[in-house]
């Protein structure tokens, strides 16, 4: 299957920090921020250039940084085109291991020989590493350095060593302090909001350090990537070995703990408020650790055979949430707790199994959300009122992202816009 060969991980903790970690956290921080390209309007010349260019590749990804991965329908071979539809570096490249942050990409050549680009496709340095993380976070992209290999294969019994590289190339936090963490893969880490965490399974504890890699602070326990400034830490908070209690509170970035730990659940800070859950009431949060919002809601918990259970909480974007009531239907509520788009949409249901396997409702961005139809199991969006911008007919949609989101329709690869244009219909 044609698709961006992307070497990252979910992150996997000792503890269910109930975030919606579908992606790795690099592209959560970025789907979760609001900033200005984001709010980019395409015009109608580059949506007909696209409608016009589109049909030669047989797959797009979304774009990044005014550049969007291409795969040439006859070659096979990877490239990347501007709005205007314009290929603006050539499709020669075997796969796209991380697509533009930053200004760079890493690109692998068809002799297998990896290689940091810029957005003109000159060489701004080689990648000789074998495995990288999600993409560069924050300036910084992790790579491991290897112990042993057999012949094509790592022998991850041996693990490896972790560091990080700017987007120059230069080594800044050389592989010779953090272990690759294994989880259904290894775990590679990532920077969020100048910090990167590692694990220590002997000791429990979880060490941030910073982009020289020095430990900043270690808290006790297992946790999740920063969001709006403060951390997830969940730890052991049991009086005796007969009283087991695991409780999920918060720290900020000198490791002082900022919201007490008497959570069962949390999700991440978005726009002041986070999901959380205790015993006898589940709601968002404020920074001071009271709940501002509750009602009759709950998570969702997915089944997926690659990644196991997980489970789903919701993050205001745009100013709404998603949330599911105990009737397992979605809808959406604005940051005073009012029902803005009903409950009206149902995640997807593995009979045989008996585990829900497709959510519903995603996060609004540039004023439009992701829903999927449970009667079509197809995408389409609405806008903040929850009035359909485009019916249900996309058989994949992603995230709006610098004013244009990618679909699919049939074997058709496409973009729709917020104000309801879709290349897939101006090509016809």
């Amino acid at each position: 299957m044609k698709q961006i060969m992307k070497q990252g991980w979910t992150v996997m903790t000792a503890i269910l920090l109930t975030t919606a970690i579908t992606v790795t956290a690099c592209t959560q921080n970025k789907n979760n921020a609001t900033t200005n390209t984001e709010q980019t309007e395409v015009t109608q010349d580059e949506l007909e250039a696209l409608a016009k260019a589109l049909p030669k590749y047989g797959y797009v990804s979304n774009f990044h940084e005014g550049l969007a991965a291409v795969c040439d329908n006859e070659t096979e071979r990877w490239g990347f085109i501007d709005k205007m539809g314009n290929e603006v570096i050539p499709c020669k490249y075997q796969y796209i291991p991380c697509e533009f942050e930053g200004g760079v990409a890493i690109v692998c050549n068809p002799d297998d020989t990896r290689q940091i680009i810029d957005r003109e496709g000159n060489v701004v340095a080689p990648f000789d590493y074998v495995y990288t993380g999600s993409g560069f976070c924050d300036g910084l992209i992790a790579f491991v350095k290897v112990n042993e290999m057999d012949g094509d294969e790592i022998d991850w019994a041996h693990f490896g060593k972790v560091g990080f590289i700017d987007t120059t190339g230069k080594v800044v936090i050389p592989a010779d302090k953090f272990d690759v963490m294994m989880g259904e893969g290894p775990i590679i880490p990532d920077f969020s909001e100048g910090l990167c965490r590692q694990y220590d399974p002997e000791n429990n504890s979880t060490k941030f350090f910073d982009k020289t890699g020095k430990v900043v602070f270690e808290v006790k326990g297992s946790s999740d990537d920063f969001h709006d400034g403060l951390v997830a830490v969940g730890k052991d908070i049991s009086e005796s070995e007969d009283d087991y209690m695991w409780r999920i509170g918060f720290v900020d970035k000198t490791g002082s703990e900022t919201i007490p730990f008497t959570f069962n659940r949390v999700g991440q800070f978005s726009e002041d408020l986070c999901w959380a859950e205790t015993d006898n009431t589940c709601g968002f949060i404020n920074k001071n650790g009271k709940f501002e919002l509750t009602g009759d809601w709950k998570t969702l918990v997915l089944f997926e055979d690659t990644e196991g259970q997980e489970n789903l909480s919701p993050t205001f974007s745009d100013g709404l949430a998603w949330v599911c009531n105990q009737d397992g239907k979605f809808g959406y509520i604005d940051t005073k707790g009012n029902v803005v788009v009903p409950f009206r949409y149902e995640p997807g249901y593995d009979e045989p199994d008996g585990w829900y396997n497709q959510q519903p409702c995603y996060d609004f961005h540039n004023g439009i959300a992701r829903v999927w139809d449970k009667a079509t199991e197809k995408y389409g969006y609405i806008d903040r009122e929850g009035k359909e911008v485009f019916s249900c007919q996309f058989t994949e949609a992603e995230d709006m992202s610098e004013g244009l989101a990618r679909v699919r329709r049939n074997d058709n690869y496409g973009f729709i816009d917020a104000k309801g244009n879709c290349t897939l219909d101006i090509a016809q």
